[in-house]
Order: C-alpha cells, then sequence, then structure tokens
C-alpha cells in the first residue's frame, strides 16, 4: 500500500531499507525477475524474503554479480572474476 492506502502492483516498492518487486496482482516476486532490460535477484527464502540482493549470489550451483542498483551484470570482470553472457561467473 502506497501513503494514501492505495494497493501498489506492478513495479518497485521500497520498505524497512529494502527493494522488492510487485507484479501486476501486487503480489511479491522472489527469485530472477526481468524487468526495466535488466535482469533482478530476489531473495527465495524466509529472512527478508522477497528483497533485491546485490553483490556475489550463489543460485542454481552459479555464482552472479548484481551491482549497487540490483542489476546482474554479464560479459565482464568483476574483481578478477569474468562473468559470461548469462552472468555466471566462468570458472
Amino acid at each position: 500500500m502506497d501513503a494514501n492506502g492505495v494497493m501498489q502492483a506492478n513495479g518497485w516498492i521500497q520498505d524497512g531499507g529494502s527493494w522488492y518487486f510487485l507484479d501486476s496482482t501486487g503480489a511479491m516476486k522472489t527469485g530472477w525477475v526481468y524487468t526495466g532490460g535488466a535482469w533482478y535477484f530476489l531473495k527465495p527464502t524466509n529472512g527478508n524474503k522477497g528483497a533485491m540482493q546485490t553483490g556475489w549470489i550463489q543460485t542454481g550451483g552459479k555464482w552472479y554479480y548484481c551491482n549497487a542498483s540490483g542489476a546482474m551484470l554479464s560479459n565482464t570482470t568483476v574483481g578478477g572474476y569474468v562473468l559470461g553472457a548469462d552472468g555466471a561467473w566462468i570458472k
């Protein structure tokens, strides 16, 4: 809900210092979400569930890096670690 009590949907909201993404029905998304031309990872488990993650993330047996804005990086090097086209660290 926004400050006027209107349910929010289809976009980002900030709550308690964390960012969350709501789908068109207002449901909070988790896992990978593609929006605004970038991939974002939203915590899929309890303990701040749905919060946008930044930095190094391990999921599905692979490592990914999301910048300070939460966008997953790809085809670049971060701290000496090469990220492929899919964003995963190339070991």
